[in-house]
């Protein structure tokens, strides 16, 4: 028995040591922090929608793996996540920078393609058009390029250019003969054509409409918030003229409709000056 218990204390300490050197230890539950894991975490945040936080993974992973062959990802995540939380303006400073910074990454097309909606949604057209014209002529054959001259094409939509939009649209059937979606682009180009053979609108119409229903006129011309506008400012000059004669409290009646007498007539003269100029 006593040789059994001199080695007692050495097969202990063996056994302990075992047990410190396990990561089933409570104590020990670090985990070996690798680009990937960080990648994988950045991901899942960008995956589940919290843009912020995967933003936050991302530059993490720039910080402590600036070497990485796949820094170029993480810089390109970082312009996508603020892409898909609708922040154009940042988004469009990233994928800026990093296409300068990665050229020849295999991201950098499809980054001049976000950089170029990112503007188009900014509603700067013409630094839109300019990014994703240059990016469909720089690289005819990605699938980027008949993305990129759509937008060219909806960005001049937007600007009410539609012989610049068609035009977009031509080159896309022109130059992708095979595109899955050209059926699509002929039926949009079609209604392009429908829509320039519209007449103008007409001031007569408008002038009625205005003196029927105020503000009537202005969404006519399509200017849709000075419409509403002006419908509710004269509907409650209306409305509080109807209940002061209800009342039979003429004098607060006539002082009411004089009131609103100028904000009546202001909505006829308005939206005839924005039809003729």
């Amino acid at each position: 028995m006593k040789p059994l218990l001199r080695r007692l204390p050495l097969t202990l300490l063996l056994l302990f040591g075992f047990i410190a050197a396990s990561p089933l230890h409570a104590d020990d539950g670090a985990i070996l922090l690798t680009g990937d894991v960080q990648l994988k975490i950045a991901d899942a945040f960008m995956k589940e929608g919290e843009y912020y936080r995967a933003v936050t993974e991302y530059k993490r992973f720039l910080i402590l793996f600036p070497d990485s062959a796949r820094a170029d990802y993480a810089f390109f995540a970082i312009g996508l996540a603020h892409f898909k939380g609708e922040e154009f303006g940042t988004a469009v400073r990233c994928f800026s920078s990093f296409r300068q910074q990665y050229p020849e990454s295999g991201h950098a097309v499809e980054a001049g393609y976000l950089e170029g909606v990112s503007l188009w949604k900014l509603k700067n057209y013409s630094r839109a058009q300019a990014t994703l014209e240059a990016l469909a002529d720089a690289h005819p054959a990605s699938d980027y390029a008949p993305r990129a001259l759509l937008v060219v094409g909806l960005a001049a939509l937007d600007e009410d250019r539609p012989e610049q939009a068609r035009q977009a649209l031509d080159r896309v059937l022109n130059r992708y003969p095979d595109h899955p979606g050209r059926e699509g682009v002929r039926e949009a180009a079609a209604l392009i054509d429908r829509y320039q053979d519209l007449p103008e609108k007409s001031p007569v119409l408008a002038g009625i409409l205005s003196a029927v229903l105020p503000g009537s006129g202005y969404i006519y011309a399509e200017h849709y918030g000075d419409g509403i506008t002006a419908l509710l400012i004269n509907g409650l000059f209306i409305a509080g003229t109807a209940v002061a004669i209800h009342q039979e409290n003429y004098a607060v009646a006539g002082i009411v409709g004089g009131v609103g007498v100028p904000f009546y007539l202001g909505n006829i003269y308005g939206f005839l000056a924005i039809l003729s100029g």
